[in-house]
């Protein structure tokens, strides 16, 4: 009996150190053997456009993870291998390692075909389970590829918006306990944060969606039809400053992540309406007077000029109807190195315009100590000096708006997974560029260029007044230390409506294979995709009583006739 009760005595002091003094050990003991605890990543964040379109959303894969210790404790390492070997197209070899790895979780096998994964399940083999996983996907398609940017395999961003944004858009990492019987089997899970407060922030864009389709697909047949490297259409509000549309086409563009904001080009005679306002704002030329045309020979510094049009002589209109290099580079020798260069400046060049996007240039731009004698006449007609597209139609947005450098923002606002507004895009104002005088002089010059005999003629669109200015950029060729005339970068960049702009539109073909200019290239791109614009957005064309006299200067509209009557 003595021996009995110090049996039973033993017993009972051996479950009050187990129950008591040794709970949490033994408890913890008993967790390892009948739970898993997982990370779990949140969903990452939907974008949207403009109009709350989706443009990047998620979607579930299956995906095969184990865990080796179970494996090993319930069957063998190698029988293992060979059962899943051949459902999953991988070698035995290679999946017993995986297996031997000392690893709790180990990834087997992403997106898995959901016909694998009901095969893998059907084996029952214990430490094998089927985890869904989160994908990317971008219902949009390929007209929002180099837009929106791509994720890699573990769902962080890699370009685009996706990369910029990556720290909103990424979820946050929570914990799941997984419930496993004795054999190792999974049979009840459990999530210690809940799945909904793990996503990511919804990023909403500045993009129209069904705007970007067309100017992509305009953009995409006009690259093919000339056969040209890439290309780019920017379409702009010029108030806001906000973009409506990013096409790019860089097919044949080595190295170019996104050029509308990273390639760096001369932007040739587009650039002569920068030009053209800092003379107009100085009060350097004035409408009426007339320069030199020097029958389209011109000898300057080092070398000479050429028109491809050949005149005695030209005024402000004139030149920029007919893109005249010798008229422009007169322009800017009355300005003078200093303050063109301070123009330049004023409108954005030589700096990043500050876009929400990554790989953004600064371009090309010397100081004045790096000028030659030669550079104000070749900066007047955009050579010289390095612009992106996005640049430039920021530039060409101040022009619109009354002379006012605005921001360029692609993202109009930040909500939390439950509807909290993070962060709300608006304009903003960079600086003051040119007076609003000066603005709309401009515009009604820039009219001419898309009245017939303009260089911009097939730009022009029924029922709209359209400013805009056509650009050939030949293209250096540093083995030959000369421009060519066999490699272009052909533009147009046009202002709609211009009683009321609303609407920048730039428009680039880069280096098409035949022999093309601005105005036969890219004007009729920008047309179409105008005229797409204009109809999306019910913008309204002005009434057939208003007169061009009622928004510009008598002398503007003395001038274009007299262009368009061959004076």
């Amino acid at each position: 009996m003595v021996f009995v009760l110090f049996g039973f005595l033993g017993v009972a002091l051996r479950l009050v150190f187990v129950q008591a003094v040794g709970r949490g050990n033994y408890a913890q003991l008993s967790l390892k053997e009948h739970q898993r605890i997982l990370l779990v990543h949140g969903e990452r964040g939907v974008v949207l456009d403009r109009n709350g379109d989706v443009l990047a959303s998620n979607r579930s894969l299956p995906g095969l993870v184990c865990d080796p210790t179970v494996i090993k404790k319930h069957s063998s390492v190698l029988k293992v291998a060979q059962k899943i070997s051949s459902p999953l197209g991988i070698p035995v070899s290679r999946l017993v390692s995986m297996l031997n790895k000392k690893s709790r979780f180990v990834w087997i096998r992403h997106d898995l075909f959901p016909q694998t994964a009901s095969e893998i399940r059907d084996l029952h083999i214990p430490g094998l389970y089927i985890m869904n996983e989160e994908r990317r996907f971008y219902p949009g398609g390929e007209a929002f590829h180099t837009l929106i940017g791509t994720t890699g395999t573990d769902n962080s961003g890699l370009s685009g918006i996706e990369r910029k944004f990556d720290r909103e858009l990424s979820g946050h990492t929570g914990g799941r306990i997984i419930e496993v019987s004795a054999r190792g089997r999974s049979y009840f899970f459990r999530d210690l944060v809940p799945p909904e407060k793990l996503s990511g922030n919804v990023i909403r864009l500045t993009i129209d969606g069904e705007l970007q389709k067309y100017a992509q697909l305009s953009l995409d047949e006009e690259v093919d039809k000339v056969q040209a490297e890439g290309g780019v259409v920017l379409v702009m509000n010029p108030k806001t400053g906000a973009v409506l549309a990013m096409a790019s086409n860089n097919k044949g563009m080595a190295g170019q992540i996104n050029p509308a904001v990273s390639m760096v080009y001369e932007p040739g005679s587009i650039f002569k309406l920068v030009t053209a306002s800092a003379a107009l704002n100085e009060k350097a030329v004035s409408l009426g007077e007339q320069f030199d045309g020097h029958d389209g020979v011109f000898y300057i510094p080092g070398g000479v000029l050429h028109d491809d049009e050949p005149q005695k002589s030209l005024n402000l209109a004139g030149i920029l109807a007919k893109s005249s290099n010798i008229g422009i580079s007169q322009v800017g020798l009355r300005l003078g190195p200093p303050r063109f260069y301070h123009y330049i400046r004023l409108f954005g060049f030589g700096a990043r315009t500050g876009i929400p996007y990554p790989g953004e240039s600064s371009g090309i731009l010397h100081p004045l100590s790096r000028w030659s004698h030669r550079s104000i006449y070749s900066i007047s007609m955009g050579q010289e000096i390095g612009v992106t597209p996005i640049q430039l139609v920021t530039a060409v947005s101040a022009i619109a708006n009354g002379g006012k450098l605005m921001e360029p923002f692609l993202v109009s606002s930040i909500t939390s997974p439950d509807g909290e507004t993070i962060w709300k895009g608006k304009p903003h104002l960079v600086r003051d560029v040119i007076s609003r005088k000066t603005s709309r002089t401009l515009l009604g010059l820039m009219e001419n260029v898309v009245s017939p005999g303009g260089t911009g003629a097939n730009a022009s669109i029924s029922g709209y007044d359209v400013a805009g200015k056509t650009g050939t950029a030949q293209v250096y060729d540093p083995l030959k230390r000369a421009y060519t005339r066999r490699r272009t970068i052909d533009s147009f960049v046009g202002v709609l409506p211009v009683q009321d702009p609303s609407l920048v539109i730039l428009a680039i073909i880069v280096k098409p294979k035949s022999l093309s200019w601005g105005g036969t290239v890219a004007a009729p791109l920008f047309r179409k995709v105008a005229q797409m614009a204009l109809v999306h957005f019910g913008i309204p064309s002005p009434p057939p009583s208003a007169s061009p006299a009622e928004s510009y200067p008598v002398r503007i509209i003395a001038e274009a006739k007299k262009i368009k009557e061959g004076d």
